[in-house]
């Protein structure tokens, strides 16, 4: 009992070391915990992609930066490569700026893996990425009007939409040549605009774990139709379509790492018991 009562002083280089360990053993060796799928918030972003037909046009949005990359990053190559699979066109922008050279940068390398594989992911033809624009929400209005002018006829890579095969499609984004936008958010301006400005379109949402809870009230009301919450959601989406990335490590050390936090509190509070009852005077 009396060495049970100094679990509530742990040494902070115990605690540091033991989450170290939980956490890289899983990314060294996966052990493949379950992944169970949410019928709720993932499988509708799944059921939708699933639905499209081959030429079928989507509409993304990187509305994230780095320090959001490790959960939303996931989500987009997942949500990417289940559109290119299904011959699914995708078209990206980008409300936040730091986000176009994300998404830019591992789509591409992304789409290069995949044409390996003999899947179809030509940029131009199947993929395209305006990608950042200035002016906010007047600039997505814009776009509704005519996309190519409120982009400046130009991509995040210099290119100009007027010579992607895909973009001679969407020279004005509509209800009618689009079937859903998905929206990879990690705060504002992120998903209110596409609430406000695009209330007639199908909305999904890839979101920060810590937002799910604030964009299930969308789910409810009816504004958004699916969410991939953190980087379960990409996990999961991952097992949807059968293809599996370090993603899966990442949530077996997740996992772990949660275990171990968990059994640190019990023990914290085990041995704050136990030292109350064993203290003259004191009370648990």
């Amino acid at each position: 009992m009396k060495f049970m009562s100094r679990f509530d002083q742990i040494n902070p280089h115990i605690v540091f070391v033991l989450v170290a360990v939980v956490l890289i053993i899983p990314m060294l060796k996966p052990l493949g915990l379950p992944i169970a799928i949410d019928d709720q918030l993932t499988m509708p972003v799944y059921n939708w992609i699933e639905g499209l037909s081959p030429g079928d046009i989507v509409v993304f949005d990187i509305a994230y930066s780095g320090s959001s990359g490790a959960e939303c990053t996931p989500q987009l190559k997942a949500f990417f490569s289940h559109c290119m699979m299904k011959g699914v066109k995708a078209v990206g922008v980008a409300q936040w700026e730091p986000g176009s050279t994300i998404a830019w940068t591992e789509l591409h390398a992304l789409a290069d893996q995949l044409m390996s594989e003999g899947i179809s992911a030509e940029y131009g033809v199947d993929w395209a990425f305006p990608g950042f624009k200035a002016g906010g929400a007047t600039t997505w209005r814009s776009m509704q009007d005519d996309m190519w002018t409120a982009c400046g006829n130009v991509d995040y890579g210099g290119n100009a939409l007027s010579d992607l095969p895909l973009m001679s499609r969407l020279k004005k984004w509509g209800t009618d040549n689009t079937k859903g936008i998905m929206i990879f958010s990690a705060g504002s301006p992120g998903i209110p605009t596409y609430t406000t400005y695009f209330p007639t379109y199908p909305l999904y949402v890839g979101d920060v774990a810590v937002q799910v809870a604030g964009t299930s009230n969308l789910l409810r009301s009816g504004q958004v139709r699916g969410i991939l919450p953190g980087l379960g959601g990409a996990a999961q989406y991952e097992k949807l379509i059968n293809r599996f990335t370090a993603t899966t490590k990442r949530m077996d050390a997740q996992s772990l790492g949660h275990i171990a936090i968990i059994l640190l509190v019990i023990l914290g509070n085990i041995g704050y018991q136990v030292k109350m009852r064993n203290t003259p005077g004191q009370r648990p």
